[in-house]
C-alpha cells in the first residue's frame, strides 16, 4: 500500500514541479531546482497523499554527520518511515552520481530496522552536450527510454551507460524492487509540447 501511495504522490508531484519552475524562473532554467525546494515540495505532496488516507506523518530534516551536500528528509508514522533524498544533478559526472549513493548509504545507516522503511529519491537535470549528461536516463533506468525520437527532436542524442543506478542499488543494498522513472514536467509556452531538455528523476523502494 505504501508503495502505491508513493507512486501516486510522484505522479501528482509533476504538477508541483511545473509550478516550482514557474516560481523560480530563470534559476531553474539555468541550474535546476535547489535540493531543498525539490525535497520539501515532494514531502508536502507525500504528506497530502497520506493525509487523504487518514495516515498522519511527522516531517523532519536529518542532520547528517557526513556533511552530505543533499538534504535528507524523514516522514515518520507509527507503522512506517519514508526517507526522501533530494539531489540536483547540476553535473552528470560520476562524482555527482556517487554523491547520491552516499546519501542512500547514510539513510541505510540511520534507519530503524525494527520498522518498515521506504526510500524515495528525487533528482533533476538539464541536459547539456556532455557524454555523461546524455547517459543520465540510461544510468537511472538501467536502459534507454523508449521514446528516443522525442529526445532527438529536442536535440538530445541519448547514450547507453556502462553502469546503472539500479545495479548499484542491487549490488550494495540488495534492492530488487526499485521503481525508477523519469519525468518531463515542463512544456513549451509556444505549443505546450513536452520539453525534454529538463528531466526530473524519481525512484522509490523498500529498505
Amino acid at each position: 500500500m505504501v508503495s502505491d501511495l508513493l507512486t501516486v504522490s510522484i505522479q501528482q508531484f509533476q504538477t508541483d514541479c511545473q509550478q516550482l519552475c514557474e516560481q523560480h524562473y530563470p534559476t531553474v532554467h539555468n541550474r535546476g531546482m535547489r535540493e531543498n525546494h525539490l525535497g520539501k515540495a515532494l514531502c508536502r505532496r507525500i504528506m497530502s497523499t497520506l493525509t487523504k488516507h487518514d495516515i498522519q506523518a511527522e516531517l523532519s530534516q536529518i542532520e547528517d554527520q557526513n556533511n552530505l551536500p543533499q538534504p535528507i528528509f524523514k516522514l515518520s508514522t507509527p507503522e512506517f518511515t519514508v526517507w526522501i533524498v533530494a539531489h540536483r544533478l547540476l553535473s552528470a559526472n560520476l562524482a555527482r552520481r556517487q554523491a547520491l549513493l552516499q546519501a542512500v548509504n547514510s539513510v541505510v545507516e540511520q534507519r530503524d530496522q525494527a520498522q518498515t522503511n521506504h526510500l524515495l529519491m528525487v533528482a533533476d537535470h538539464w541536459f547539456d552536450r556532455s557524454k555523461a549528461s546524455k547517459e543520465i536516463p540510461a544510468w537511472w533506468l538501467g536502459q534507454l527510454p523508449e521514446s528516443q525520437e522525442a529526445y532527438l527532436k529536442d536535440g538530445i542524442r541519448l547514450l547507453e551507460s556502462n553502469c546503472s543506478l539500479k545495479q548499484a542499488l542491487t549490488d550494495s543494498y540488495q534492492v530488487n524492487d526499485a521503481h525508477l522513472a523519469i519525468h518531463h514536467p515542463l512544456h513549451r509556452s509556444s505549443d505546450n509540447a513536452t520539453l525534454h531538455k529538463y528531466v526530473v528523476l524519481t525512484g522509490h523502494f523498500h529498505l
